[in-house]
């Protein structure tokens, strides 16, 4: 998901969740980003005292069922999956007030997009190291019949830690489709047909025209 930086200055007076605690067991610290189907939140996962991240559906897509499956669909699709450079999903669920949300794990760290604004060229080396773990997220989404849909440098988090540099996180699986053969109803995990979801300067011309996708796209 693309996310519209926030200054810290602007968090007390602009946002109304922050501080507070949904699913009694997150606190809403910092206002992250805000991106086309949700905002983001730095939080802190009270049982565990422990730094996450919250994604909140939209307050006006709520009453969509579309969007609001498809908000559950991105949960799901990615706790299924389980790889070190896939974001871990901690939980999701609904609050008792009509709160879509995702808990995942808080990534220290900054997008592709980002880190090439700030350090381009990139050397060769360190490009292949990027894209082999990118490559090796998708392939085990893959082989689970999940396809990201939105793969761009805003979707890829790159984290320096203290053994390894340029680590790889794959996120939002927001508009993933699943490939489920044994499903009988299309709309429980699969795209309205006919529907184009995406970022039009990475799609594929089959996504473009709407039609089915696999892997290669």
């Amino acid at each position: 998901m693309k996310l519209t930086l926030v200054g810290t200055r602007e968090l007390s007076t602009q946002d109304q969740f922050c501080g507070k605690v949904i699913a009694g067991n997150f606190r809403l610290d910092e206002l992250l980003g805000v991106g086309a189907m949700g905002s983001v939140y730095k939080a802190e996962q009270i049982s565990l005292r422990k730094t996450v991240c919250i994604k909140l559906l939209h307050k006006h897509l709520m009453e969509d069922a579309t969007f609001a499956k498809r908000f559950q669909r991105e949960a799901r699709a990615a706790s299924q999956i389980e790889h070190p450079n896939c974001i871990r999903i901690i939980d999701f669920g609904q609050t008792d007030n009509g709160l879509l949300y995702i808990a995942m794990e808080f990534i220290d760290g900054i997008d592709l997009a980002q880190l090439l604004h700030n350090e381009y060229p990139l050397e060769m080396m360190r490009v292949a190291h990027i894209m082999k773990q990118v490559c090796s997220a998708l392939e085990e989404a893959h082989t689970l019949g999940i396809i990201h849909r939105d793969l761009k440098p805003e979707n890829i988090m790159v984290e320096q830690k203290r053994n390894e540099r340029d680590f790889v996180k794959v996120l939002d699986f927001g508009i993933a489709k699943i490939l489920d053969p044994s499903s009988e109803r299309r709309d429980t995990f699969h795209t309205v047909a006919g529907v184009i979801c995406g970022t039009p300067e990475y799609m594929s011309p089959e996504q473009v025209r709407g039609e089915v996708l696999d892997a290669r796209s």
